[in-house]
């Protein structure tokens, strides 16, 4: 069940990063549309995330869930932030200190920013 929830987790994180980069391309061909969907789909989602950041101590939901499921099949939960973890794991990369905290917030501001322009 960890490896669903980490499958979960990476199409959550993925949809995120391919809808907030292409926000731009919809605005400027859908620009009416766009103003009415970005502050209640975006808006919404950041609010999720920093409100689940408040009831979880600052770990983000999936990751503490796909611990929890860890724990209930004897595997080690890890402590590092889940971006950090796979991102080692998956590429050999090791990311900057407080790196996975961050861009998930700055993500989400490409399509309040674009919002300001349209």
């Amino acid at each position: 069940m960890s490896r669903a929830m980490l499958i979960l987790h990476t199409l959550v994180f993925a949809a995120l990063v391919v809808g907030c980069f292409t926000s731009p391309l919809f605005a400027y061909y859908y620009p009416e549309l766009f103003k009415i969907y970005v502050l209640w789909v975006f808006g919404g989602i950041g609010i999720l995330i920093l409100g689940s950041w408040y009831f979880y101590s600052g770990a983000c939901p999936l990751t503490v869930w796909e611990n929890d499921f860890r724990k209930k099949e004897g595997k080690e939960p890890y402590s590092e932030g889940c971006m950090d973890r796979y991102a080692m794991r998956w590429f050999g990369l090791k990311l900057p200190p407080h790196f996975s905290d961050i861009v998930p917030i700055a993500i989400l501001f490409i399509p309040l920013i674009t919002r300001i322009f349209v």
